[in-house]
């Protein structure tokens, strides 16, 4: 059986979450709330008690330290977006401290000279400029989505993607 290698680098979209690496932080997120979950939780969620948005919320407040702890170790920018992106979907707590740092690292500049074509900077500065504005305008404990298209989405009305990579290291 032959294993194709995954580029984490490729994006398919220039949506905050549309890229490999994205999608393999935002797994590892989900990681560490699943695991802070008590006996209690478990049961209530196996049997529908309890929606999933309460209780991520509710796992995000109780991990934050460690969520936190695990995207300063990434050194990538990505990885402060891809935790706000997490927090806002499922309406925890965003103190001010990461608001501030990830509208600090999202910053169009550190992006625009990266990308090739007029398209794909018109693509990736829209998404971009929402995703800055969706983070200001957040309110803690309320549920709000980011655009995200995903793999399947863009194949399927798009075809094959050839977009520029974004280098998202934060240099010291």
């Amino acid at each position: 059986m032959c294993e194709e290698e995954i580029d984490l680098d490729e994006h398919w979209s220039y949506t905050i979450s549309g890229n490999w690496k994205a999608i393999h932080y935002c797994g590892d997120l989900f990681e560490f709330c699943l695991r802070a979950k008590t006996n209690v939780e478990r049961e209530k969620l196996k049997n529908n008690e309890i929606d999933i948005i309460q209780i991520m919320s509710s796992l995000i407040d109780r991990c934050y330290d460690k969520l936190i702890h695990f995207v300063r170790e990434q050194n990538s920018r990505l990885a402060y977006m891809v935790l706000v992106v997490f927090i806002m979907k499922f309406g925890g707590k965003m103190p001010k401290e990461i608001r501030d740092e990830i509208l600090y690292y999202s910053q169009w500049e550190y992006e625009e000279h990266q990308l090739k074509t007029v398209e794909e900077k018109q693509l990736r500065k829209k998404y971009l400029i929402e995703f800055r504005e969706k983070i200001k305008g957040y309110v803690d404990e309320i549920p709000t989505l980011v655009s995200e298209k995903t793999l399947s989405d863009v194949y399927a009305n798009d075809g094959p993607f050839n977009l520029s990579p974004i280098k998202y290291d934060i240099e010291c």
